[in-house]
């Protein structure tokens, strides 16, 4: 058995439970201290660090009585943020105790002082689900794997919170809900970048009976936020144009594309935050105003990515034919100025081949005039 003393995101209890996969007993979390030690929000990042400093003090939690089993799935949760157990004596209400305690393997940027509370009411719900998941490949890949896997994983679990939090009720559709489905078992068949979900569902028909057991899988993505960019008084739009994986992987001769503005919603990003940003990083533009056009599944018989897609009030001059993109994604994007006459011509012609753009195109012919008039 091993004592810790965990001062950051694992005094979570929840997300500690998550991580050793079973709930502890009262007496084994208690709160305790390390003296001369100080605990950071890593900058830009949603997770902490500690350093040694002078009269300072670490709050945290000494949590007793692991068992080996425990130990190796919080060194593989841990391993995978580069973080190392060394022993120290921590001070509790009944004394001081010896105590393995997490410490960053490299240096780390220092952001603010670390804010337990702060980072529950943000992050807390989001980091337990993508735990959830990253604790499944335990014992399947490495923690290096893992941590290659990370982000990915925590975009997942923001866009499955953003779903499940979202709970408008149906004005036209059927009132069922998720209380009439059955999962007797689900199972993640692939992950790396995206993921891919099996389940064995059952679902409340229309006549009212439990449907047949269905073996079915669901393509995981993000929430994607999309724009397109327009300037009212110039009466143009900017597109992009891009390699897509799409197109070739289903044999398409030309899979470039002309596409809005698109990306996905970052973790702790809302989707207007995300659609400011990608036009920004892919068109080099401010928007003065964001408009929601729609929130949608563009596939959701097989796949649970989902688009919040704005139109994008901006200033169009002198824009237009330049290559821009993230390298450190490889993103190799063109954009292209074209004239609302150009853009329907591109839209009756059939050459449009990207869902969010004929659906953006088409709302701006409904919407264009009332848009022109107050330019």
């Amino acid at each position: 058995m091993k004592n810790l003393f965990l001062y950051g995101t694992l005094a979570h209890i929840p997300l500690l439970e998550t991580v050793v996969g079973h709930a502890l007993e009262p007496e084994q979390a208690a709160a305790a201290r390390l003296a001369d030690h100080a605990v950071y929000w890593v900058n830009r990042a949603a997770y902490p660090f500690i350093e040694a400093q002078n009269g300072a003090i670490a709050n945290g939690l000494l949590v007793t009585g692991l068992t080996p089993d425990d130990i190796a799935r919080l060194d593989y949760y841990e391993g995978g943020f580069e973080y190392d157990l060394h022993p120290l004596k921590v001070d509790t209400d009944n004394g001081p105790k010896m105590a393995q305690v997490y410490f960053p393997a490299q240096p780390q940027p220092r952001g603010a002082l670390w804010n337990m509370q702060q980072w529950q009411a943000k992050w807390g719900d989001m980091t337990v689900l993508a735990a959830q998941e990253a604790m499944q490949y335990f014992g399947l890949i490495t923690a290096e794997e893992l941590a290659h896997r990370f982000p990915a994983i925590r975009r997942r679990a923001a866009s499955y919170l953003r779903g499940r939090t979202d709970i408008r009720k149906p004005v036209t559709r059927s009132p069922r809900s998720r209380k009439d489905v059955s999962v007797e078992s689900d199972r993640i068949a692939y992950s790396n970048f995206f993921a891919m979900r099996e389940f064995d569902i059952r679902f409340r028909q229309f006549n009212g009976e439990m449907s047949n057991l269905l073996d079915r899988a669901s393509f995981i993505g993000f929430d994607v936020a999309i724009v397109l960019p327009y300037d009212p008084v110039l009466d143009r739009v900017l597109l992009v144009e891009q390699f897509r994986l799409g197109p070739f992987a289903r044999g398409a001769q030309y899979p470039w594309v002309l596409e809005p503005v698109a990306g996905h919603v970052d973790t702790g990003e809302t989707p207007e935050q995300a659609a400011r940003r990608e036009t920004v990083e892919e068109a080099g533009l401010a928007l003065s105003e964001l408009i929601p056009m729609a929130q949608t599944y563009p596939s959701p018989g097989a796949s649970s990515e989902y688009y919040y897609i704005f139109l994008g009030i901006c200033d169009l001059t002198g824009q237009g034919g330049a290559n821009r993109g993230e390298v450190e994604e490889n993103e190799d994007i063109h954009s292209h100025i074209l004239s609302f006459d150009e853009l329907m011509q591109l839209m009756d012609s059939g050459d449009a081949n990207n869902l969010p753009l004929v659906f953006a195109a088409n709302w701006l012919a409904r919407n264009r005039d009332r848009l022109r008039s107050g330019a």
